[in-house]
């Protein structure tokens, strides 16, 4: 995976660094972790960088200067331990994994979620990560976020929640599932005390998006989320089946101001001839630029592209081969006309509901005839 978040921390550079060659400033080059690099993010307002590794997160400059570093392991832990360590049997040292580092600008934090004790969080000042401004590990498994396994990935965006005239912070998350996870594929979690909520407990509870009992059906590996125009976007790779490890890559639309996540729908992309590169591996969405949607709008393969359009670019590779990989890009509005595509297919010439569901998922006990669809280009 790291090679993966190098890119996209290539890709943040790049556009600093551009930005400052225009201005005549000469950029840092590098910054080299001595621990390995799970994800990355930068506050859009100062510029700031932030790493999320192993044992560490550190604070960089636009220039990818070291700012701060507060180190989060290794510390004592267990696999089946329910925190807080003093009363967790069996316990050795082991590394703290940082899967999620999200910014939360309005209160100027870093939300940090790791792997230790089964995946809590703590929020860290965005101006000096050494300060940490709230880390509580007696709330049990509600708070759990991220994972105690390395393999299971994270992905998260930040939101509102409304409830009783009152609009919280919150953030979703995307996340796979080990052995000792909750099934839940997306959860909304709050950022503050709130009556009977704690900070980072999951605040909605909806079937669509629980994999019970087909944890070991499908296999979810999240790579990214986004919002753009009041939607919510995942974008994951899984497998179809347990008896079928081949993986296929989608991206799933929720409305942003959906508290119930009824408007959940997904959609299969396919990138290269006959979909040989199913697997995402990393992602980022960003306008083309001039010359790029001419050549796209040209192709007559993504409909018609302007520089302002935006476009969702994946890095992708084959199942059976992880060093052959492809740049595939999807215009968010071919996205968005498919996932229409498949909800009105579900609704009958009188717009009664057919009896098909909106949702194309596996994630329920009935039966049904799903409404399917799937997008492919590749560049």
């Amino acid at each position: 995976m790291a090679s993966w978040v190098s890119t996209l921390f290539f890709l943040i550079w790049l556009s600093v660094s551009q930005a400052q060659e225009r201005s005549g400033k000469i950029p840092t080059v590098e910054f080299i972790s001595e621990s390995l690099i799970n994800n990355v993010v930068q506050d859009p307002q100062t510029g700031r960088i932030y790493l999320g590794a192993v044992n560490n997160i550190f604070q960089l400059s636009p220039s990818l200067q070291k700012e701060a570093r507060t180190e989060t392991g290794p510390k004592k832990d267990a696999k089946t331990c329910t925190p807080p360590a003093s009363g967790c049997q069996d316990t050795v040292l082991m590394p703290n994994s940082n899967k999620l580092p999200l910014v939360h600008p309005s209160n100027g934090s870093l939300i940090v979620c790791g792997s230790r004790y089964r995946g809590i969080c703590s929020l860290l000042n965005l101006s000096n990560v050494e300060q940490e401004l709230y880390y509580n590990d007696n709330k049990g498994q509600r708070t759990y976020v991220a994972s105690i396994e390395d393999n299971v990935n994270v992905v998260s965006v930040m939101s509102n929640y409304t409830k009783n005239g009152r609009t919280f912070k919150v953030f979703l998350v995307g996340k796979g599932y080990g052995s000792l996870d909750s099934t839940k594929l997306i959860s909304t979690r709050i950022l503050e005390d709130y009556q009977d909520w704690d900070v980072f407990e999951n605040i909605i509870e909806a079937s669509a998006v629980q994999t019970a009992p087909f944890v070991l059906k499908y296999l979810h590996d999240f790579q990214h989320a986004f919002k753009e125009d009041g939607f919510v976007y995942f974008l994951f790779s899984r497998t179809l089946d347990g008896t079928d490890n081949k993986n296929l890559t989608f991206v799933s639309r929720l409305c942003e101001n959906d508290q119930h996540y009824y408007s959940y729908t997904e959609l299969q992309l396919t990138c290269g001839t006959n979909n040989r590169y199913n697997k995402v591996q990393a992602a980022y969405v960003a306008f083309p630029g001039k010359e790029l949607a001419r050549v796209m709008s040209q192709s007559g393969n993504y409909g018609t592209v302007t520089s302002f359009t935006k476009v969702l670019f994946m890095v992708a590779h084959p199942d059976d081969d992880e060093s052959d990989s492809a740049l595939c890009m999807y215009p968010l509005n071919s996205i968005n006309q498919q996932l229409m595509d498949i909800i009105s297919a579900c609704y009958s010439d009188s717009g009664e509901i057919s009896g098909v569901p909106a949702v194309d998922v596996p994630y329920s006990s009935q039966t049904y005839t799903a409404c399917t669809s799937k997008i492919s280009n590749i560049f």
